[in-house]
């Protein structure tokens, strides 16, 4: 029987979108310091994730992908290769191609047909030069790989919390190795954070061991906690526990004597499915081709309240159907009222629900400022307040697109070049400030800069080229009239066509889509 996973395709699409909005976020903090162990173990962390994702689901094009990351991300936290400007990029362009892949799912219910060789290429040449620029001999590597250990666990331990050693041996019958130690690694990662194996991962995942293999986790839980969750998993033979000391001089995992041990007698047959399964799966999704339905999700109080509403709409209506038959007109118009009260109260819950963080569209800005910065070769500084004010999910999804067109104008035609602003008596570094705040009834949106600002007369000067006015209407605009001339369709201040601005496209658009939203 072929396993329909079409009906998990949503739960996959709202995960992963939230997985590549913190790669994407941390991405951009590791460019400001690429040798922050911290976030390159939390974009490994989260490419790790979804490489499990995808390929549970049959997606193997993202799989693969996020597994060349995961090889990229390794070496540099073994202090292998550092990670240069050109890798860092390359990183940002892989979450590119993982976040089409979604898209592509959401549309057609499945991904596309884009292998992604020529990112995996990349990843694979420049890791390559990285390490033969590092000159890293097999000590030298040992030596790098205990010392990184050793700054997270005691990193670790002033943050108070524990580090186990954990040994495993799977039972001879095991036929998919590596598929069993990925479902124990995908439960400890539930549980804290592995920073070491032996053998390495990747020997792991390509099944360059026999029965046994050994990690080290970073975790906040007990021992007894950890050990309840890894004794549902079949097809273990022995789990070791106990707390780690160190690395010895043969890469094996030191321990202490208090040691955790169950012996297990788990030789049911494994959950995870052959290579010619999954290429059933894959053919089951993509047999299933649809569009995803959208979600949101609910914070699991506003639903409470939503029901307890709920509740008492059922009551007062069998109350309501009794005082029909026998009651008098004083208590009809105070069950009435009631009834008058909850539904208020009803509606207001009902539209709470639809209500999402503004942050929502707000997250995709850094990203954008960062890259027109490059582009641009400008200096600019995104400050964000507000994210967490609440609109309409209509709102968040039409918002998008009119804020991506005001934050390029900022950045194309405000702010101005370093060494303009150096000359200007400005800081070298432009800011852009992007801000929301509840109104009333009404959710305000801010975008302002520092930049040169707007000039009317240019505005006027340009309207007149491009045939928008004439002299003769131009000398009676006012200030405020002048401006509004950038909101005409086609027009444009810009001398220049780029992938940036010059086509007049913009805020017209801008215009017209606020006014259908409000």
């Amino acid at each position: 029987m072929d396993l329909d996973i079409s009906q998990y395709i949503n739960i996959f699409v709202e995960e992963a979108k939230e997985h590549l909005q913190s790669m994407n976020d941390v991405l951009l903090e590791l460019e400001k310091n690429p040798s922050h162990l911290g976030n390159i173990n939390e974009i490994f962390r989260v490419a790790h994730t979804i490489k499990g994702m995808s390929g549970t689901m049959g997606f193997h094009n993202m799989a693969n992908l996020t597994h060349e990351m995961e090889n990229v991300l390794q070496a540099a936290r073994s202090n292998d290769i550092e990670l240069s400007e050109d890798i860092i990029d390359i990183l940002f362009e892989c979450f590119d191609a993982l976040d089409s892949s979604v898209n592509h799912i959401i549309d057609y219910g499945a991904e596309d047909d884009d292998t992604n060789q020529i990112l995996i290429d990349k990843l694979t040449n420049l890791l390559n030069r990285e390490k033969n620029t590092k000159h890293n001999d097999g000590e030298t590597k040992e030596l790098n790989m205990d010392k990184f250990v050793l700054e997270v666990v005691d990193k670790a331990r002033e943050d108070g919390l524990n580090i186990y050693s954990i040994d495993f041996i799977l039972n001879e019958s095991c036929m998919l190795k590596s598929a069993r130690a990925f479902i124990i690694f995908n439960t400890l990662e539930n549980f804290g954070e592995i920073i070491y194996s032996n053998p390495s991962v990747e020997d792991i995942e390509d099944e360059k061991f026999e029965l046994e293999f050994s990690v080290v986790l970073v975790s906040s839980y007990d021992k007894s906690n950890i050990l309840k969750e890894l004794n549902q998993i079949s097809e273990l033979e022995k789990i070791n526990l106990s707390d780690f000391i160190g690395i010895d001089s043969n890469n094996k995992i030191d321990s202490n004597s208090k040691t955790i041990s169950d012996d297990l007698d788990k030789s049911g047959e494994a959950k995870i499915s052959s290579n010619e399964n999954n290429d059933k799966t894959q053919k089951t999704t993509q047999g299933n081709v649809g569009k995803i339905g959208k979600t949101v999700r609910v914070d699991i109080d506003r639903l409470d309240n939503l029901m307890n509403l709920v509740s008492e709409l059922i009551i007062i209506k069998t109350r309501m159907d009794d005082l029909s038959e026998k009651s008098t007109g004083e208590n009809m118009t105070e069950a009435i009222e009631y009834l008058e009260r909850i539904t208020t109260n009803l509606h207001d819950a009902v539209m709470k629900v639809r209500m999402v963080p503004i942050e929502r569209v707000f997250n995709r800005f850094p990203r954008l400022v960062r890259d027109l910065s490059k582009e641009l070769g400008k200096e600019i500084d995104l400050q964000m307040s507000g994210e967490e004010t609440e609109v309409d999910r209509t709102v968040i999804d039409e918002i998008g697109d009119p804020l991506i067109h005001m934050i390029r104008n900022s950045i194309d035609h405000g702010i101005e070049l370093p060494a303009d602003r150096i000359k200007a008596g400005k800081p070298e570094t432009g800011t852009v400030i992007l801000k929301s705040y509840p109104d009333g009834n009404n959710v305000v949106v801010e975008v302002e800069d520092d930049g040169k600002g707007m000039d009317p007369n240019l505005i006027k000067r340009k309207a007149i080229e491009k045939g928008v006015i004439d002299e003769r209407e131009a000398e009676g605009l006012s200030i405020e009239d002048s401006i509004n001339l950038l909101f005409k369709p086609g027009f444009s201040t810009a001398d220049t066509i780029s992938d940036v601005s010059g086509r007049g496209v913009g805020l017209d658009v801008v215009k017209s889509k606020i006014e259908s939203i409000n």
